[in-house]
């Protein structure tokens, strides 16, 4: 009888050891995963990659592709390098100038550290990514484009007034003579000539000379830009060169 209590006794202090040693080697899994130890799971591990350090190396003396290069490498090692993303986003956006890239990078970055302390920053720099972006590919117009395209509408405008002065001019003088030849007894005499629009003067090709554009042009001949392009169809505008030769309608 006291061997058997005796049995139990030891079966349960086997079991209340085994439970003890469980919750030991659980508490100290969670202490390894918090303090980083695992490889690969820390900046500091990813940081201490040969490439990522002689790609900080090479961004140190200036030699920004070679760094690109080294921390390109560092992320097909490891691709999952957010230390190497942020660099290469860096790079990108502040020495190679490559919006894009920069974007892509920076975006990468965020999803492998969501809760980064450089997490602010980084969003901001992609929202300058892109407006930088937008600008490359949707420049605005300067102000010397801006005044160039004042003047030429300037000088079409006071050439339509004074077409539209003549015009009414002459159809002032055909009314008058309409209304005396329906008159009886009234001696028809020659109208006075109207004044016709002057005849264009202006030779039928125009050899393109240093800063003009087809704005330039079209206002010097006093013609339409689109009258212009009408008569000159596989003309670029936007590439214009000296000496070449356009017609004039």
């Amino acid at each position: 009888m006291l061997f058997e209590v005796g049995a139990g006794r030891l079966k349960l202090g086997g079991m209340l050891d085994l439970r003890l040693m469980a919750k030991l080697a659980g508490l100290l899994a969670l202490v390894v995963c918090l303090s980083g130890c695992i490889p690969g799971d820390s900046r500091v591990d990813e940081e201490k990659d040969p490439h990522f350090q002689r790609g900080i190396n090479l961004v140190n003396s200036q030699d920004f592709p070679g760094a690109v290069e080294e921390f390109e490498t560092a992320l097909e090692t490891n691709p999952r390098s957010a230390a190497a993303h942020f660099q290469l986003g860096c790079l990108y956006d502040n020495k190679v100038n490559d919006s894009a890239a920069a974007i892509y990078h920076y975006q990468k970055y965020l999803q492998l550290q969501p809760l980064s302390e450089r997490a602010e920053l980084v969003q901001q720099r992609i929202r300058l990514c892109k407006q930088e972006l937008a600008n490359t590919e949707f420049p605005l117009p300067n102000s010397q484009n801006l005044q160039r395209e004042l003047d030429r509408l300037t000088v079409e405008n006071v050439s339509l007034r004074q077409q539209l002065a003549a015009l009414q001019r002459q159809a002032a003088v055909k009314a008058e003579s309409a209304q005396t030849s329906a008159q009886p007894g009234i001696l028809l005499t020659s109208a006075p000539t109207a004044t016709s629009l002057p005849a264009s003067s202006h030779p039928h090709l125009h050899v393109v000379k240093e800063r003009e554009t087809i704005s330039s042009i079209a206002a010097q001949y006093r013609l339409k830009c689109g009258a212009v392009l009408a008569a000159n169809p596989h003309v670029d505008p936007r590439r214009l060169r000296i000496g070449q030769s356009l017609n004039l309608p």
